[in-house]
């Protein structure tokens, strides 16, 4: 067995040469299956689903004030088209 200050993830790259990064304890790094996979119970999905929120550019707020900059940038052409 190898030392655990020498071991690697061991997975190939595109290259072809194995991945040098250090391994997690199931043996592959962060990058080659050593992240989590996500909530499993039922309870867990739910923690997830209530933290869950929009915010910033995707939000209802946003989408509600960009849709008034159209609807105010629609009436400004349509009043300087009528008045040259």
């Amino acid at each position: 067995m190898q030392n655990p200050m020498e071991a690697k993830c061991g997975a190939r790259n595109r290259a072809g040469n194995p991945c040098g990064n250090k391994p997690l304890p199931n043996g592959r790094c962060r990058f080659h299956g050593g992240l989590s996979t996500g909530p499993r119970t039922a309870e867990g999905i739910e923690r997830i689903r209530a933290a869950r929120t929009k915010h910033g550019a995707y939000g209802a707020d946003m989408r509600e004030v960009r849709a008034m900059i159209r609807v105010l940038g629609r009436a400004s052409r349509a009043l300087t088209e009528g008045v040259g």
